[in-house]
C-alpha cells in the first residue's frame, strides 16, 4: 500500500490494549509510517488472508460459509468448522 496523507480518509475512533498500543507505537517507528496507515496495513492483510482462505463471507456467499468462533471451544474453532 502506498504511503499517504490523505485528507479525503474517514476518521474513527477504536479502543486498543496497552499491549496493541505498544505494538502500533513500535512498528509506526520501526517503519516510518504513521499509526493510521499501520493500521491499514494490518487490516488489509488481514482480509487478504481471511478472503485467501476462505475463512470470511464473501460477496453472494452462503450462511455456511461464515466464519464462526465458539467462545467456549476457542482452540478447536478451525478444526470443528464444516466444510458442507
Amino acid at each position: 500500500m502506498p504511503k499517504t496523507n490523505s485528507t479525503n480518509k474517514a476518521v474513527s475512533s477504536y479502543r486498543l490494549s496497552l499491549e496493541g498500543i505498544r505494538q502500533l507505537k513500535t512498528l509506526a517507528t520501526t517503519m516510518g509510517r504513521s499509526e493510521s496507515d499501520i493500521l491499514e496495513v494490518a487490516l488489509d492483510r488481514m482480509y487478504r488472508e481471511e478472503v485467501r482462505f476462505n475463512r470470511m463471507v464473501r460477496e453472494g456467499s452462503q450462511e455456511k460459509d461464515q466464519y464462526k468462533v465458539d467462545l467456549e471451544n476457542e482452540e478447536n474453532n478451525e478444526r470443528n468448522r464444516s466444510f458442507d
